[in-house]
């Protein structure tokens, strides 16, 4: 109930004046029901005691009034539709898509590489169609309601006694609805985690990256069994559930039974006695199905509205992750970063990925983090660009601890060129421009990028689409790793991140991208994460990792001379290179 309480909290402010027409559109299927049975009165109450001396008009006019207003009551069903899906819907969406932005954005980055948050992001964006989805069922369960009390109403303006039939007609339909929503979130809850195995395996089946290796191995039917096992307890829970209704169903088809014969009885005594017309005994045999109809839809509003209540936890557990971010802006400083015996590790994990860091890096200084893999180094990297926060120990950025820094203000001062770069399906020119989109697109600047970072095309960089499946072209890796090159030139930020920049490129190209990178470093701060030693030896400090730990530190020619750990890796690499003939 909480979470339809703030499905509506959270729905209505998004845009309440489309909401509130919606509401209105809607009230006329709330009334006119009611109007549709007094003129069916006055209709039959005419017919049964026709006068000659009234004109002709005086008996049609109630059957017209009753064609109008039912063409009004259908008019607004189908416009209230209609509004809901074109007027209100899609706008609620965007809306709700934007809150998950926004709220994205003011997550530490460090939860980005955890599972279990990019799922709950994940089931956020399919839980946001169910908050739209309570709202409208919550409004549509409000019609009903008024429905209903202005036929009741309506009916017991022709004899108080008629409240006994509204309760003759309603309680068995609301104890049967009752009892079947209980048994049917039984199933639900029942059937919860056979249908999310289900799911999955029949995802490992059906996409294609995760087709191909069970394809490889032959177990393919494994999966298929897996799905079929998933399927057969399903069937065999959702029998049992038919089986427990059939019974409910026969035992309240007796009820219902007993008590509409109470009810007949009712309007029978009512009719002999003369205390209602024919046309009112012809409006009660109507109000059967009208009441009837109402209370199952109502009933089964209430119901999916409790489904949809369960379906939009995944929103509000996004909505209630904690958020931290600092206060102050970066401030320059002779140091770029310093850390202090720093441990790090990710959310819901216990092992340390980096243990008792403590290093500096000067502006202007041109560093390097190698070491094998799984030793710590884009751990160590994501730390000294502010993407996350040390676990313990201390670290400043500029002259500021980083906890007390704004998220944001870190990155300004950051052009970065990562091994996972970007292949972003727009144009030439935006996927250049990304690179500094917070400012105004900046055309000439783009080209000259591009220009800078040889990639050339003879169609204008803001016409030329990338992507055959927009309609574009296809580019090489080299080229899309020149791209990347691109777009951190034309951000020309005083820090540079390189992480593994030439980790998917042949090395002839592989010779040319360093060539840029050296010329994009000049003047700044780098900081290089490789594995690819060769590319670290103009660098002024080596990091060396292993395990989380720092276990070497200083110039190429000092750690090759040491023969310690950063020299066996670089003898063993040279093996690969000296062993070969040719």
């Amino acid at each position: 109930m909480k979470h339809i309480v703030r499905a509506l909290k959270l729905v209505i402010p998004i845009h309440p004046f489309r909401m509130l027409f919606y509401l209105l559109l809607s009230l006329p299927g709330a009334v006119l029901p009611a109007v549709l049975l007094y003129l069916q009165k006055e209709i039959m109450d005419n017919a049964s005691d026709l006068n000659q001396v009234l004109p002709l008009f005086y008996y049609i006019k109630p059957v017209l009034l009753l064609i109008g207003t039912y063409m009004i009551l259908k008019l607004f069903s189908l416009l209230s539709k209609q509004y809901m899906e074109f007027g209100y819907f899609s706008y609620v969406v965007m809306g709700l898509d934007a809150k998950i932005h926004e709220k994205s954005g003011q997550i530490s980055l460090e939860y980005y590489d955890n599972a279990e948050y990019y799922k709950i992001i994940q089931n956020a964006k399919q839980s946001s169609m169910f908050l739209v989805f309570t709202a409208n069922l919550v409004i549509m369960s409000l019609i009903v309601v008024l429905n209903l009390l202005s036929v009741s109403s309506y009916l017991i303006t022709l004899h108080p006694v008629l409240i006994i039939f509204v309760v003759f007609v309603s309680a068995p339909v609301i104890l049967e609805r009752l009892i079947s929503a209980k048994y049917q979130f039984g199933l639900m809850q029942d059937t919860v985690q056979a249908a999310r195995r289900k799911k999955y395996a029949f995802e490992l089946l059906s996409q294609s990256d995760s087709k191909k290796e069970p394809a490889h191995y032959g177990a393919s039917s494994y999966i298929a069994q897996k799905y079929l096992m998933a399927c057969k307890e399903i069937d065999e829970k959702e029998w049992k559930h038919i089986r427990q209704n059939g019974k409910i169903g026969v035992i309240f088809a007796g009820i219902k039974a007993l008590f509409h014969a109470l009810s007949i009885f009712i309007m029978v005594y009512l009719l002999i006695t003369k205390k209602i017309t024919i046309g009112g005994f012809s409006v009660l045999l109507t109000s059967f199905s009208v009441l009837t109809d109402a209370f199952v839809q109502l009933f089964n509003h209430a119901g999916e509205v409790l489904q949809l209540g369960i379906m939009t936890d995944s929103f509000f557990v996004l909505m209630d992750f904690e958020t931290k971010d600092g206060i102050e802006d970066m401030k320059d400083n002779r140091e770029y970063a310093k850390l202090e015996h720093v441990f790090f590790h990710y959310p819901n994990t216990e092992n340390f990925a980096l243990k008792d860091i403590s290093l500096s890096v000067r502006k202007g200084e041109k560093i390097a983090i190698v070491g094998e893999n799984g030793a710590g180094k884009t751990t160590l990297a994501k730390l000294l660009s502010g993407f996350v926060l040390p676990t313990k120990g201390s670290m400043k950025i500029g002259e500021t601890s980083r906890e007390q820094l704004k998220e944001n203000s870190v990155f300004e001062q950051i052009s970065a060129v990562y091994q996972e770069f970007g292949h972003y399906k727009l144009t030439l020119a935006e996927n250049v421009y990304l690179g500094d989109s917070m400012k105004k697109i900046d055309f000439g600047k783009i080209k000259d990028s591009l220009e800078w970072a040889g990639l050339l095309f003879s169609e204008q960089p803001e016409h030329l689409l990338l992507g055959k499946e927009f309609g574009g072209i296809e580019i090489s890796g080299g080229q899309w790793q020149r791209l990347a090159l691109a777009r951190s030139y034309y951000r020309q930020r005083p820090v540079i991140f390189l992480d593994e920049p030439t980790a998917s490129i042949d090395p002839l190209e592989e010779m040319e991208i360093y060539k840029k990178l050296d010329e994009l470093a000049e003047e700044r701060t780098v900081i290089l994460v490789t594995h690819r030693l060769g590319a670290v030896r103009n660098v002024d400090n080596i990091i060396v990792l292993d395990n989380g730990n720092i276990v070497e530190e200083g110039s190429f020619e000092q750690l090759i001379k040491q023969k310690g750990h950063f020299s066996f890796l670089w003898n063993e690499q040279a093996k690969w290179y000296q062993s070969v003939k040719v």
